[in-house]
């Protein structure tokens, strides 16, 4: 993440010659975000209590917003400055101060980060992460590729996609298009806060909470009430959108401030808005996922699909942000995939199971060590039988 923050900077800000190493970066930090958010997602969900998955994913999302809550006054406190001295872009003492946090915080998780093996759970409990050693690596793979054709993940894939394809749009055509430079920082740091609070409440409070019923039926009271939330959100946006008039290359001139008072205010709070919309939904779909298997191994590949299939759709967002397309074009995409996305997740919150059974995913997981151990072996006794006729061969 530092390595690409730089790259970036040196990029837009010294020299035109630095594209090929920000392109490097950009690729060398999805490698490294692969790994990253498979790790999260797996021991969000499998160190978790069935009662616990919105609780860890509520901590985790608050914690983690902290950092751009942190970032968002950071940018703003470098970025202030009386009117006639306001930043136009992002200053390079910013960037250079995200690369040291970047920095500090992986020495931080290298050594503080706790093994999967010394984890316990609340009923005292171990958690184990059953390893695929390499023999069973195609196995593995075979499995992944069977995710593309598992009815829960299908279902889930338009919620999948929307959970990440509103940034673009957010903070480009609100936060980006709208405000000055110091004010995009504050605005920031009020977005995540508010996501990681929301997620927090919402996972804790209601997601986890058994005394508002059944598993299933939270789950289906969940959907109906993030979705009215999520719609809600694209509602206001349109208003504001369509009632300005303002879109790609027709902005506010000069960019709203923070001091200006009605002007910042309904704009603010519809970015407001969007942090706790997108909260909800990222939360909503961790729990589902959660409450569909309690196996490990079944949570990492689960979490897998939902990371890359995620990013997918992040990518195609912000190709269509790069190809020049206005940004009421892109709002309507918004809109329109968050309609999508209910039927089928509504399908799935169906089938959601009251109480999960360990021991099912457990015998699921060991069943599916113990065929890929069979074919290994089949594979050895193929070979040294064609060996033995192989030597019978020269000996004739």
């Amino acid at each position: 993440y530092g390595f690409y923050a730089i790259s970036v900077y040196l990029w837009g800000q010294v020299d035109d010659s630095y594209a090929g190493m920000a392109i490097l970066a950009s690729a060398i930090l999805g490698l490294g975000a692969a790994c990253l958010w498979g790790a999260q997602g797996t021991m969000t969900l499998s160190y978790a209590m069935e009662n616990q998955k919105g609780l860890f994913f509520g901590l985790f999302w608050l914690i983690f917003n902290m950092g751009g809550v942190m970032g968002g006054f950071i940018s703003f406190g470098l970025n202030s400055g009386p009117v006639e001295e306001r930043a136009s872009a992002v200053t390079p003492e910013t960037y250079f101060t995200f690369c040291g946090l970047m920095v500090a915080g992986s020495v931080f998780a290298f050594f503080f980060v706790i093994r999967p093996s010394s984890v316990v759970k609340a009923d005292g409990t171990a958690v184990k992460f059953e390893k695929t050693d390499t023999a069973e690596g195609i196995g593995e793979l075979k499995e992944v590729g069977k995710l593309f054709t598992n009815r829960h993940m299908l279902l889930l894939t338009p919620l999948i996609i929307q959970s990440n394809w509103f940034y673009a749009y957010e903070f480009g055509g609100i936060n980006g298009l709208l405000f000055d430079a110091p004010t995009r920082g504050l605005n920031s740091a009020l977005y995540w806060a508010i996501s990681g609070v929301s997620s927090y409440v919402c996972g804790t409070y209601y997601l986890d909470r058994e005394s508002f019923g059944g598993r299933r039926q939270r789950a289906i009271r969940g959907l109906v009430g993030i979705s009215a939330i999520n719609l809600g959100q694209w509602l206001y946006a349109i208003i504001y959108q369509f009632s300005t008039g303002y879109d790609k290359g027709n902005g506010p001139d000069p960019p709203i401030n923070f001091r200006d008072g009605g002007a910042y205010a309904a704009p603010m709070f519809l970015f407001m808005y969007c942090g706790l919309a997108d909260s909800l939904v990222q939360t909503y779909a961790y729990w589902i996922i959660g409450a569909i298997s309690n196996s490990p191994k079944t949570l990492s590949r689960y979490v897998g699909y939902y990371k890359g299939i995620q990013s997918f759709g992040a990518c195609l967002a912000w190709i269509i942000e790069a190809e020049g397309t206005s940004y009421r074009a892109q709002l309507m995409i918004c809109a329109t995939l968050a309609v999508i996305f209910i039927p089928p997740t509504y399908t799935v919150a169906t089938c959601v199971q009251d109480k999960g059974n360990d021991t099912d995913t457990a015998m699921a997981d060991r069943k599916d060590k113990h065929d890929r151990n069979v074919t290994h072996m089949e594979d050895r006794n193929r070979s040294y039988n064609e060996i033995q006729q192989n030597r019978e061969g020269s000996i004739i």
